[in-house]
């Protein structure tokens, strides 16, 4: 069997490529990037194929003669590669990007296309936890871009498609990037750690691996067809709980500076207006609000289970990051540079 991964050299499809290769699939890769040099793991068994998914040739291209189709290419403007972006630049590549995947599969009827959506679909949540049926108000064109994307998974599911949905919360594991690797690092020095707000709420993360055993899943279930699953760890400490409890792994002697939430919304805005702010709205527009999924549904119909807790994925990817922070240092940043000089 042949699985096509879009998005093949990010976090989470790392993590899927390496499962699908152990379970004897053919994995092919396509993504705009190679995916980074490892151990050779299953190297054999990895087909690498270079593309935008924006052009719909490479897309059904790739798509020939593979079973599975896992969608999970997407542009968020964390990601290094999409810095440059503008808010409609990461819509409209987004949604292309889901309308060539469904029409390739379509045309190379395939037996069924899992897409990874986000929890970035809900918004600022008004229940705890939040369901699937919760109401959906993004704050940003990545949240936008993955309503729009799931509307036509539907759309393909009543043209005879199987597609099943899954919305994870923001995901932890080897090469990952964004707003977590400058907490990392700041453990790491043993430098103090800027908390957003109190810390008190709760915030569920995701680890990769766990992720990646739901995309196997949802791919075999066939009561899966047409739903939408939300993801995330069991065992949801407070943020400042979390942070405390890697501070404790490290050993790094970092201690805690809680920045006042409507102080660092008020700050972030206006830095995100000149491009300076080195996080976007949907971080710190959510920072002192409590995000947690109820997860019940994928574990009922998917017979998945997370082997991860909140803080033992952090934990996890912080060793990772330990071991290879000279390629992965966030850097580029005016604000940070300026919090790295404070004592």
């Amino acid at each position: 069997m042949t699985a096509l991964v879009t998005g093949g050299s990010g976090v989470l499809g790392q993590c899927l490529v390496r499962l699908l290769v152990r379970r004897g699939t053919c994995a092919r890769i396509l993504d705009l990037v190679p995916p980074p040099a490892d151990d050779g793991e299953g190297a054999a068994a990895i087909e690498f194929v270079q593309g935008d998914m924006r052009d719909r040739t490479t897309v059904e291209r790739a798509c020939r003669g593979v079973e599975v189709v896992y969608h999970l290419a997407a542009g968020q403007r964390m990601k290094p590669q999409f810095r440059g972006m503008s808010e409609a630049e990461v819509y409209d590549m987004n949604v292309g990007a889901v309308a060539n995947a469904l029409a390739a599969a379509c045309a190379a009827r395939v037996r069924k296309l899992v897409f990874t959506s986000s929890s970035g679909v809900y918004g600022i949540p008004r229940t705890e936890p939040c369901g699937e049926d919760h109401p959906q108000r993004p704050l940003g064109a990545y949240g936008r871009s993955k309503i729009a994307g799931e509307a036509l998974c539907r759309e393909a599911v009543a043209a005879g498609l199987d597609v099943t949905i899954l919305r994870p919360m923001s995901l932890f594991g080897p090469h990952m990037t964004g707003v977590f690797t400058i907490l990392f690092e700041w453990v790491r020095r043993g430098r103090p750690v800027y908390l957003l707000g109190s810390g008190r709420n709760r915030v569920q993360m995701a680890s990769a691996w766990d992720v990646a055993e739901a995309c196997i899943l949802a791919a075999e279930t066939p009561a899966a067809r047409g739903r939408a699953f939300n993801l995330g760890a069991d065992d949801v400490p407070t943020v400042r709980e979390q942070v405390e409890g890697l501070i404790a792994h490290a050993g790094t002697g970092s201690r805690l500076r809680p920045i006042p939430a409507a102080l660092l919304r008020a700050g972030a805005t206006i830095l995100d207006r000149f491009g300076l702010s080195p996080i976007v709205p949907e971080h710190y527009l959510l920072a002192d609000k409590t995000f947690v999924l109820d997860t019940r549904p994928a574990k009922e119909v998917l017979g998945w289970r997370p082997r991860f807790t909140n803080l033992g994925l952090t934990i996890d990817a912080y060793e990772w990051y330990r071991k290879h922070w000279q390629a992965h240092v966030p850097g580029g940043s005016v604000v940070l540079g300026l919090l790295d000089r404070l004592p």
